[in-house]
Order: C-alpha cells, then sequence, then structure tokens
C-alpha cells in the first residue's frame, strides 16, 4: 500500500510516542507559549526583547516538560565545570522571534543567549537557531541536545564572548 509520502521518495519516521504532535504542539510542550503574539515583523533584538518581557511563567524555575528540558541543561552544564546558577529559559513560541526569525526559545546564562529551535520533521536539518531540538531528543530526555547547549556556554565563556551566539 502507497501512503502520501511515496512520491517524495521518504517515508516519515516518527517516533511513537509522539503520536498525534504537531510541530506547534511540540514546541509548546517543550518551550511552553509566549504571552506576546506576533503582529507582524519586528527586528531581531526587538523581538528578542519582548519575548524577555512576555513570559508566561519564571525562567528561573520552568514547570512541566520545560523544566524537564532546563534540568538537562544544568546537569550538561555542571559536567562541563559550569555553575548553573542564573541560567534561564525563554519561550518564543508565537512570538515574533518565532514566526519571522525561526528562534521558537533560547537559554540565556551570563549575557551569553543560546537560540533553539524544536521541530518534530525528522527530516530537517537547517535552522536560524543554534540548537535544533527534535522528536527524538524529547524522547531521549535532551541529554544530547543539552550536551550541545552546554559546550556553547563554556566555548563562549572561554572566548569572551556575549550576545546571540
Amino acid at each position: 500500500m502507497k501512503n502520501m509520502f511515496s512520491g517524495f521518495g521518504f517515508a516519515p519516521t516518527f517516533n511513537p510516542e509522539l503520536r498525534g504532535y504537531t510541530g506547534r504542539i511540540f514546541e509548546r510542550e517543550v518551550l511552553g507559549e509566549c504571552r506576546v503574539r506576533a503582529h507582524g515583523k519586528m527586528g531581531f533584538y526587538a523581538s528578542l526583547k519582548e519575548v524577555m518581557r512576555g513570559q508566561p511563567s519564571n525562567t528561573f524555575e520552568p514547570m512541566g516538560e520545560t523544566d524537564r528540558f532546563y534540568t538537562a541543561v544544568c546537569g550538561q552544564m555542571r559536567r562541563k565545570g559550569l555553575n548553573p546558577v542564573g541560567l534561564q529559559i525563554y519561550t518564543a513560541v508565537g512570538s515574533s522571534l518565532d514566526r519571522f526569525h525561526g528562534i521558537d526559545g533560547f537559554f540565556s546564562f551570563e549575557g551569553i543567549i543560546v537560540t533553539v529551535d524544536c521541530t518534530i520533521n525528522p527530516h530537517k536539518d537547517v535552522t536560524k537557531a543554534r540548537v535544533l531540538v527534535t522528536g527524538e531528543d524529547f524522547v531521549a530526555g535532551y541529554h544530547d541536545v543539552a550536551e550541545d547547549i552546554a559546550a556553547r556556554f563554556k566555548t563562549a565563556i572561554h572566548c569572551g564572548w556575549k550576545g546571540v551566539i
């Protein structure tokens, strides 16, 4: 039996644990939803500042699945010799930063920002964000992606970088 993807040369390899998720639902599950909505295109840094003011909860103590992701990053930071006190997680889902700049969220630590894009598309490999969070990361407890984020913080601190990396 042919499926709807047959003409594209691939069949989706969705994890059964993600059945029923759409891309938007997955983003909300992992990062939550920003309180500010996109009302037209804004510049990158204006969008970033708007998102920082429009968080649905405490960026130091997220809730639910977002806390699981945040905790995984904290653990990897400790393994790399960084004290994660001061680490913050922000959601941009639904904001101008999401809609027009392709950033679903970001982590902030000591003046350094690492951007994140969430996807359930197993074939996505291009993103405007620095780190791509996939459905497989979600199922695996974010180990690899958390290690990537922690490594970016460690490198930025070692090199004296600040801002969005």
